[in-house]
């Protein structure tokens, strides 16, 4: 048997360099750097990571990596959630209070610490050194943490109670119901990814609650995660409301660990309860429970300001749609002059701007249209422009019954029989404000690029 020191075992007079710790790797996050003002390049940056490990007797212990972009980074990239790892010459201390909310709750007192100063190093642990301890490690992985708070048990329904206070940490064991996308955004210059995970449980299987993941460790993570078939434990994950849909979401942290398929009673049970679910009957009752505006926003992909929005589309590929959203800018152009088409009222197709120049003609301009008759129907068609103090952008289009709704309910016939006074008047309404604008981009095969405005509304500001 591999020759190691276990991690109820641990002391602080242990010699380092005699110290092996074997185990599973239960939680883990980036390398990040750490801010001093001698640092000002890579090479003299230092950066650190944690992650947590639980050995063959379900013991468990925080573990910290410090040094240069040249030693860490090799360390993390072996520490990913379920690896097998061998940590050789950690220094051991004492875990200190002031870190203890900002990690993982463990069940040792101690912490340990790798420093290139000590040799500290980590090693993949394989199948081909002891089957005996990887065995027992695996069960570690599907053995959810000991519960020190036991009213945190929380079920789905008790989280969307209205008693259910935002901020609270919480543990829930539920179904995993839809595995969302890996979407790319950037805000304010910085690059980050986000994901959407939907679970339901027993308490009320029309009742849903969705996990967002920034990190990119746990993204990772679920690509083991199968819709109806996995079962998580989520334990100390933070409870908060969306501002815009104003729907409660669950969010992970630094004290998050994610247990997959737990070897509990509530997981077995859960397990059998996947099997009985209709997954079609229960997508279609989550999507009746967003409303189109909620949707909107809930897939919209934020982003920081116009710059921005210019950086993102760019990087959508051919064939490509997404959805984005803007917040505090200004309409720049708002001209009404010609926001009138024409289309036959048959097959659709556009006959022109509806202007002092356009002629109705007996038949549709499409030969391939069934009536002979033309049919013109008129629908609104215009581009705006917007712009923040990052740049503008031109070309957003706003169509249809969208129009429309913005306008105020003013139908294209209502519009041409205005005066010119009144048309004045429903363009001023769009000056001087800032917005909240959701943006349909469209690539398409050919290289053009459809920007449609599906989301437009004032943004107030909440008085001093």
């Amino acid at each position: 048997m591999e020759e190691h020191t276990l991690i109820s075992a641990l002391q602080t007079d242990l010699t380092s360099s005699r110290i092996s710790v074997i185990g599973v790797i239960v939680f883990a996050e980036r390398p990040k750097a750490t801010p001093t003002k001698y640092a000002t390049t890579v090479a003299t940056k230092r950066y650190v990571f944690n992650f947590t490990i639980c050995d063959e007797n379900q013991d468990s212990i925080n573990v910290s990596c410090w040094g240069t972009v040249d030693y860490v980074t090799p360390l993390s990239d072996l520490c990913f959630i379920g690896a097998h790892v061998k940590i050789s010459n950690p220094r051991v201390v004492v875990s200190e209070m002031k870190n203890m909310g900002f990690l993982p709750e463990v069940t040792s007192e101690h912490q340990l610490h790798l420093d290139l100063q000590y040799s500290s190093s980590i090693a993949t642990y394989g199948d081909d050194y002891d089957y005996t301890i990887t065995n027992a490690l695996e069960n570690s992985f599907h053995t959810p943490p000991t519960l020190r708070d036991p009213s945190k048990k929380v079920s789905i329904r008790d989280l969307l109670d209205p008693k259910r206070s935002e901020g609270d940490f919480v543990i829930l064991t539920a179904v995993v119901a839809e595995v969302g996308p890996i979407l790319d955004f950037k805000v304010n210059d910085r690059k980050t990814r986000r994901q959407e995970v939907k679970f339901v449980d027993q308490s009320d299987k029309e009742m849903f609650i969705t996990l967002v993941l920034w990190d990119s460790v746990f993204q990772v993570f679920t690509t083991e995660w199968k819709p109806f078939a996995t079962v998580m434990q989520l334990t100390n994950v933070k409870l908060q409301i969306d501002k815009n849909t104003n729907r409660k979401f669950l969010a992970t942290t630094s004290r998050t660990i994610l247990t997959i398929d737990p070897n509990t009673e509530e997981g077995y049970q859960l397990a059998n309860y996947a099997t009985e679910l209709n997954p079609d009957e229960l997508m279609n009752v989550f999507l009746q429970q967003i409303q189109p505006e909620q949707f909107f926003r809930n897939k919209a992909i934020k982003q920081g300001n116009v710059a921005a929005l210019g950086d993102f589309i760019s990087r959508i590929s051919p064939g490509g749609r997404e959805q984005a959203v803007l917040h505090h800018v200004m309409i720049m152009t708002f001209n009404l002059d010609r926001a009138i088409s024409v289309k036959c009222g048959h097959c659709g197709r556009r006959s022109g701007f509806l202007d002092l120049d356009f002629k109705s003609v007996p038949m549709c301009v499409n030969e391939t249209c069934r009536h002979k008759e033309s049919n013109d129907q008129f629908y609104f068609d215009f581009n705006i422009s917007i712009g923040d103090s990052t740049g503008s952008m031109k070309w957003l289009r706003i169509t249809g019954d969208f129009a429309v709704q913005i306008l105020g309910q003013v139908t294209p016939e209502l519009f041409i029989s205005m005066s010119d006074g009144d048309k004045m008047e429903l363009m001023n309404r769009f000056w001087f404000e800032f917005y909240e604008i959701g943006i349909q981009i469209e690539h398409r095969a050919n290289g053009t690029k459809n920007l449609n405005v599906i989301h437009l509304e004032p943004v107030i500001f909440a008085k001093p």
